[in-house]
């Protein structure tokens, strides 16, 4: 289903490129709707869009990029891209629906967003922005507990009672069980701290 705003939009022989993606200020916190949709490149500026209308900073003030993905059993993959600026709050850029979950047709766009991005940061302002990606160590090892946990919960318990009862109910708690650890163990995979070159972006961060 077609969304108003889901496509990037540019016109031929202007600089002025818009995407159709939701976009916040702040390193954190949670939303349980976003609302502020519109992320684009003009010129020498990143703009987006705010209740109070569009704003813009010049590339030059931009002090990093951070990309992470996030992981929604059995929705799939979204990608989120962290735009540090010198002296301000970062703008987080998200491929997600307005509710936090995984759309296709704004992952398109998204990938295109950050080929763009990227490309026009590394060719202005070369060795001058830092590239990261992934999540923090600390974030990394709770969620391999976690999945040690939901692993033992999930699968290795169910196929315990499954020997033990020949109860078939437990094959589709085994099938959920490995789909969900799986699926995070995918997402811990992608999302180990590093740094990348701009002309390199990891293919893995591309949802």
């Amino acid at each position: 289903m077609a969304r108003q705003g889901a496509e990037a939009e540019a016109e031929a022989g202007e600089e002025r490129r818009r995407y159709g993606l939701f976009v916040r200020r702040g390193a954190g916190g949670f939303t349980l709707k976003q609302s502020d949709e519109g992320v684009g490149l003009d010129g020498d500026l990143l703009f987006w869009s705010t209740p109070q209308g569009e704003v813009a900073r010049p590339f030059s003030e931009i002090s990093g990029v951070h990309l992470s993905t996030a992981h929604i059993a059995r929705q799939g993959d979204f990608g989120t891209c962290s735009i540090a600026f010198s002296g301000a709050p970062p703008l987080i850029v998200s491929s997600s629906t307005a509710y936090g979950y995984p759309d296709e047709e704004r992952s398109r766009v998204y990938r295109s967003f950050l080929e763009d991005l990227h490309g026009t940061l590394a060719a202005r302002l070369p060795g001058k922005v830092r590239y990261s990606s992934g999540v923090s160590e600390a974030r990394i090892a709770f969620i391999q507990v976690m999945l040690i946990v939901m692993g033992l919960l999930m699968v290795a318990l169910p196929l315990v009672l499954l020997a033990m009862t020949g109860e078939l109910s437990m094959l589709w708690v085994i099938f959920v069980g490995v789909g969900f650890v799986w699926g995070y163990f995918g997402w811990v995979q992608k999302n180990a701290p590093r740094t990348y070159e701009p002309r390199r972006i990891p293919p893995e961060l591309m949802p």
